[in-house]
């Protein structure tokens, strides 16, 4: 009995590890540039942006521990300008030319933050999330934390860099030293305009076309969701992605975009000038620069963030998705073409994209603006065609299935013509074979399903790659759920008034229930339906070896609806809609198959 129990698991746990991997099989189509996009809403930096007049306020007029931290970093200011190496403020102005010079008098900056060495939290709302919980284990694990001065020049690399990108509207300009982004401002008067209109993020009320933000957030109470810039009117909101991109030619003089590129180069010229800097400042020297350990480390928590994420299948360029700490960034994700497609795999080019590009244009014509309606129906259309399709490939093999089913009782008859076939080789192939003759005469050709199952799985397998690779889905919600966020993870969010489903959280879960009460019936009917066909069959005393098949038979159909309920519960909930899709679908093909195979024995048995 132990045996078999193991038996049993070990299939379950084979038949799960086997979807798992082969629904990884399929290319992530994610590009650098999209995962530049996708890591930055987590890890912003730690500096804040404002007006002058904001920054006078707090400055004078804002709660002690404020005015004593900006006097602070205002002292730290000056005695790094009077070193002359043209480093930026702490507190202050916010663009600084290399030699002092202010080139916007709007624009200023502080770090807020409480505490000191590595006992350091950071207290803005861009930090809240992954950078705070990195800071928070790193120093757990012993990590030397770097210096708020560090945090300080790499944020003043990504400001400049981001403008620079911003006033260009050229996403292929980057660069690696902070101060040729004064010698671009000073050569080009448009440029140089351009920037006198751009003001801070914080507390702006004024968003025409003629004033910019810098900051992504209107700063609020960390502890509470601030008020988001629109992405066309922030400049770090839009192009801060340059902080984990890159640009550069290679031997072969061909373009690269490395991952991390930017931040590895500016943590060279950083740790470059803290050599310069020697002993000079006393809030910063070599000590203060992340050394390989805690950089490799970083990179590996970032990489595993965008890494999961493979919804990156847009087929226009667009803002797609819910990204950072408080799910509410869209985020630039490239154009992916049939080209690009084809060049990741075969099965990629010829079902995956497609599918995608179904979704996607069904999406668009419904909903321009993809807040989820026109997902829905996207995904209920592609649902009809994919089964369609599926179900004109795979008709003869559902009949024979369906017959299978009706001639339970002839085989039970076989099996008790022939009790002892599991022990006995030729009771085994006499049974065998007038099963296979039965078969025949019915029209049955098993072999069939085989071919057909080759067939359907690359097909499931693509189409499960194009929902969860579709960039529209990611973006949107219907009834407060997002279509991207697993339905686990929406059912178990404390956050908010559930009970008024202001997270989605009852939207999920009559999903969950319907998917689940759907797939359960669309596997159980065609059984149920058999079992009620050989009511009188069923009375018979069977043999060991029907028993024996009949309980296989069971245990694989509950192994299946249970490994089915647990898939769906990790499931995004876009994915739980098309399984809802697909059962409903399947429950009609059973029906209409056995009214087709009722029709044709009435026309036998007049």
């Amino acid at each position: 009995m132990k045996q078999l129990k193991h038996k049993k698991l070990l299939a379950f746990g084979g038949l799960g590890l086997g979807v798992v991997l082969l629904t990884s099989c399929t290319a992530n189509f994610c590009s650098v540039v999209d995962q530049a996009a996708m890591a930055y809403p987590y890890d912003q930096g730690v500096t804040v942006y404002l007006s002058k007049a904001e920054y006078e306020i707090l400055k004078t007029n804002g709660d002690e521990i404020t005015q004593a931290l900006i006097a602070m970093e205002e002292e730290m200011s000056l005695q790094a300008q009077a070193l002359g190496l043209g480093l930026p403020n702490i507190a202050g102005p916010a663009y600084l030319a290399k030699d002092g010079t202010v080139l916007n008098d709007n624009v200023y900056k502080y770090v807020p933050y409480v505490g000191s060495g590595d006992t350091i939290t950071f207290t803005s709302n861009k930090v809240n999330g992954f950078l705070k919980d990195f800071l928070l284990n790193a120093a757990k694990a012993g990590q030397s934390l770097p210096g708020i001065y560090y945090f300080t020049l790499l944020d003043d690399y990504v400001l400049k860099a981001a403008t620079t990108e911003f006033l260009l509207a050229n996403p292929d300009y980057h660069y690696a030293n902070a101060s040729e982004f004064d010698t671009r401002i000073a050569e080009n008067e448009q440029m140089s305009a351009k920037l006198a209109s751009v003001i801070a993020g914080s507390g702006i009320t004024d968003l025409s076309a003629e004033f910019v933000a810098v900051n992504p957030y209107v700063e609020a109470d960390p502890k509470e969701k601030p008020t988001e810039i629109p992405v066309n009117k922030s400049i770090l909101r839009q192009n801060g992605s340059v902080k984990f991109s890159g640009y550069k030619i290679n031997e072969k003089n061909e373009v690269e975009r490395p991952f991390f590129g930017h931040i590895l180069a500016w943590n060279d010229l950083i740790r470059d000038t803290a050599h310069a800097i020697g002993d000079d400042l006393p809030y910063f020297d070599i000590y203060d620069v992340p050394g390989k350990d805690m950089v490799t480390y970083y990179q590996n928590q970032i990489s595993a963030r965008v890494n999961a994420v493979r919804s990156c299948i847009a087929t226009k360029d667009g803002y797609f998705g819910h990204y950072g700490t408080f799910a509410d960034w869209r985020v630039s994700i490239e154009q992916k073409n049939w080209g690009y497609a084809w060049g990741k795999g075969f099965l990629e080019g010829l079902l995956v994209y497609p599918v995608t590009w179904m979704l996607d244009t069904m999406a668009y014509s419904f909903d321009p603006g993809l807040t989820g309606r026109g997902q829905i129906w996207a995904l209920v259309i592609v649902t009809l065609i994919v089964r369609g399709l599926l179900l004109a490939a795979s008709w003869r093999t559902t009949l024979d299935n369906q017959k299978m089913q009706a001639l339970q009782p002839e085989l039970a008859k076989l099996q008790q013509k022939y009790p002892n076939a599991n022990s006995n080789p030729a009771e085994k192939q006499r049974m065998s074979q007038e099963q296979m003759m039965l078969y025949k005469r019915h029209g049955i050709k098993p072999f069939r399903q085989i071919i057909v199952m080759i067939v359907q799985f690359p097909v499931f397998i693509s189409v499960w790659a194009g929902l969860q690779g579709s960039a529209a889905l990611s973006t949107g919600e219907i009834l407060n759920m997002r279509l991207s966020d697993n339905l686990n993870s929406i059912l178990f969010n404390t956050t908010g008034t559930w009970y008024y489903n202001t997270t989605g959280w009852w939207t999920a879960l009559v999903l969950f229930i319907l998917m689940a009460t759907t797939q359960i019936m669309a596997m159980l009917l065609p059984r149920i339906i058999a079992k009620a066909n050989s009511k009188g069959v069923s009375k018979m005393n069977k043999s060991a070896t029907a028993a024996k098949q009949n309980n296989t038979m069971k245990w694989v159909s509950y192994g299946l609806i249970i490994f089915t309920i647990i898939m769906g519960f990790f499931l995004p909930s876009a994915m739980g809609v098309y399984w809802l899709i697909g059962g409903l679908i399947s429950m009609v093909q059973t029906f209409v198959t056995q009214m087709i195979m009722a029709k044709k024995k009435g026309r036998k048995n007049p």
